[in-house]
């Protein structure tokens, strides 16, 4: 990352002015003269921290620069734009991986305040529980539903459906559907969890037969190696990417009608084009988004 957020967001306007001759916000201003982003205030003109998961091509990743690229870079900066900030007031911090449940996984580092995490799955319900430790957040979208699918070298026809994995030996990122599948007895005889990255590049030495995980993270994959891969195009266990939003002020209130925006002004199919490749054309139209209510966990 860039610029390294502080622990704690810093005073709004209102309290800034009553505060001017406190040494806290002496050095709140030198810190700003500096150019460190002074994460999670909302609308005070510092700026705005964003998490993402690289390691995903089409989604998110890393440049050699430092910089993020991809749609859910995209889609923060879309919404950041709309919420009133410049695009160098939006610090990335990386999350964790997401989980089958909605997990924003908001600490990249320890004292990181995240506002809006990316790529978060979204459940099935629109009234969830949020997993201990994400109860400040909400959530919105989705911006992108996607499916897990399977990919294979290039010349490699014996695999056309999920079935012919049965006697493959397989990488993924995300057992879960796998092992629901074929069992736990397969999985310790065929089945490698790692990341999408070192998959491909097993796939790529032979020193496994298939890879799966979303879609259009390997579209990314084949796209950055033309002619080694081949995309099955047998989808399973849908995928609702969507946003995890701290609670409170006009960030979580606004963010909706920024995606809305996003799509009806065409932003949103551009991105796709920009970053899923071939699998664009199938992403015609954004998808519905949903009003997601948390509910309370039961004492």
């Amino acid at each position: 990352m860039s610029r390294t957020p502080p622990a704690a967001p810093p005073p709004s306007r209102e309290r800034a002015r009553a505060r001017r001759a406190a040494p806290g916000f002496v050095m709140a201003v030198l810190l700003v003269a500096l150019g460190v982003l002074l994460g999670g205030c909302e609308g005070d003109g510092h700026g705005i921290v964003v998490g993402v998961r690289p390691g995903r091509p089409g989604l998110a990743g890393r440049l050699a620069d430092g910089r993020y690229e991809g749609l859910d870079v995209q889609v923060a900066g879309y919404v950041a734009r709309r919420l009133g900030y410049r695009d160098d007031q939006v610090t990335y911090v990386e999350l964790g991986p997401p989980a089958a449940t909605p997990s924003p996984a908001v600490e990249g580092r320890p004292g990181v305040r995240v506002d809006l995490a990316m790529g978060v799955l979204l459940p099935r319900a629109r009234a969830y529980v949020p997993p201990p430790g994400t109860g400040s957040y909400a959530l919105a979208g989705p911006y992108l539903v996607s499916a897990e699918d399977i990919l294979v070298p290039a010349g490699d026809l014996s695999v056309r459906r999920l079935r012919d994995l049965t006697q493959k030996r397989v990488c993924t990122g995300s057992p879960g559907p796998l092992v629901a599948r074929f069992g736990v007895a397969w999985q310790r005889a065929f089945l490698i969890t790692s990341t999408v990255e070192d998959c491909a590049r097993m796939l790529a030495a032979g020193r496994v037969d298939a890879v799966t995980d979303d879609a259009a993270v390997l579209a990314g994959v084949a796209a950055a190696s033309p002619g080694s891969f081949r995309l099955v195009g047998y989808t399973f266990s849908r995928h609702r990417y969507g946003l995890a939003v701290r609670t409170g002020g006009r960030l979580y209130a606004e963010v909706d009608d920024a995606l809305r925006a996003m799509y009806r002004e065409g932003a949103w199919r551009r991105a796709v084009i920009d970053n899923l490749g071939s699998l664009a054309a199938k992403y015609t139209s954004p998808p519905p988004l949903e009003r997601y209510v948390r509910k309370r966990s039961a004492p």
